[in-house]
C-alpha cells in the first residue's frame, strides 16, 4: 500500500527513531494493517533492542542472528534472489500479523553502508507487496544521493525536526532544499518535546512557518526505558487508555495523533 519514511537532516538528539518505533508500534496495535518497520540505520541496534522481550521464544537470541535482518537480505540482493515472501522469512514478528521487524545490517565499512542505502528503494518495493504499510528509520544527517532516492520513493516522509532555535532554521532548509523531494508529501514532528518551553509549538510553527501538518512526540523518559528495556509494547498497551492529562496519555495521544494522520493521508478503512 505505502512507504513511510522517518528521516531527520540534523545531527544530535531529535527523537527520530523514537517517532518510528512509537508510530509504527501504535499503528500495530490499534490498526489492522500489516507493517514493516526497517532499520536502514547500519550497525544500529536500537529498534531491535526496543522490542527484545518479544523475540521469538523458540530462538532467544534471534535479533543477534545474521542469517536474518538487513545482512541476509543483502545476500540475497547480491545473489540475485530477493523476491517480496523471502522478505517477511528474514523479518521478526513483534506483534503477530500487525508489525514485523527487519533489522539492521552490520557494515563494516562506509562503502557498505552506503550500498545498504542504496538497496533499500528494491527493499522497500518487494515488501509493500506483502506487507500494507513498510516503515523506515533513515540514517540522521544524510542528505546524500543514497538516502534521498528511498525518499524519492516515499508515499510519506516524516520530518523530525528539533526544538532548539538554532538549529530549527537550518533544519528547514535543509528538507527544503532537496528539489526531488520538495512536492512529496511530509508530516513534520518536533521530536523529543518539551511543552513547557516558551519555544512550543504554536510559537516554533509561527516563527519558522513549518507547513502543515505538524505534530510533536514529547520527551518521555519512561518510553526511552521501556525501549532500553526491550519492552516497549509492554508500555504502549499498559498506557493505550491513559488519561490525555497523564504523563504517558499525552505521550500516547501525541503518537496517536500522527498514526491518525498517517491512516487519513492514505485513506485506510479498517
Amino acid at each position: 500500500m505505502a512507504k513511510i519514511v522517518f528521516w531527520s537532516p540534523e545531527e544530535g538528539k531529535t527523537g527520530c527513531t523514537h517517532v518510528a518505533i512509537a508510530v509504527s508500534s501504535l499503528m500495530g496495535i490499534t490498526h489492522k494493517t500489516s507493517s514493516l518497520l526497517i532499520d536502514a540505520n547500519s550497525n544500529a541496534k536500537k529498534i531491535e533492542s526496543s522490542y527484545t522481550l518479544y523475540e521469538d521464544l523458540v530462538n532467544a537470541n534471534s535479533f543477534n542472528d545474521t542469517n536474518l535482518g538487513m545482512n541476509a537480505i543483502m545476500r540475497l540482493i547480491k545473489s540475485n534472489k530477493l523476491s517480496p515472501d523471502i522478505i517477511q522469512n528474514y523479518s521478526k514478528p513483534v506483534l503477530k500479523g500487525r508489525l514485523d521487524i527487519l533489522y539492521s545490517a552490520i557494515a563494516n565499512t562506509t562503502t557498505e553502508e552506503r550500498e545498504n542505502l542504496l538497496s533499500m528503494p528494491l527493499i522497500a518495493k518487494n515488501a509493500n507487496e506483502v506487507y500494507d504499510l513498510v516503515f523506515i528509520d533513515l540514517p540522521k544527517t544524510t542528505t546524500d544521493d543514497s538516502a534521498i532516492r528511498v525518499m524519492e520513493q516515499a508515499d510519506i516522509i516524516v520530518c523530525v525536526i528539533p526544538q532548539e532555535v538554532e538549529k530549527l532554521s537550518n533544519t528547514l532548509k535543509k528538507v527544503n532544499g532537496i528539489e526531488s523531494i520538495k512536492d512529496k508529501q511530509k508530516i513534520f514532528v518536533l521530536g523529543d518535546y518539551e511543552s513547557g518551553s516558551k519555544y512550543n509549538i504554536f510559537n516554533v510553527k509561527l516563527k519558522y512557518k513549518i507547513p502543515e501538518p505538524c505534530y510533536v512526540l514529547p520527551h518521555n523518559y519512561l518510553f526511552t526505558d521501556a525501549c532500553n528495556d526491550g519492552n516497549v509494547l509492554d508500555y504502549l498497551y499498559r498506557n493505550i487508555n491513559a488519561p490525555a492529562k497523564d504523563y504517558n496519555g499525552d505521550f500516547i495521544l501525541r503518537a496517536t495523533e500522527i498514526v491518525e494522520e498517517i491512516v487519513k493521508i492514505l485513506k485506510i478503512k479498517e
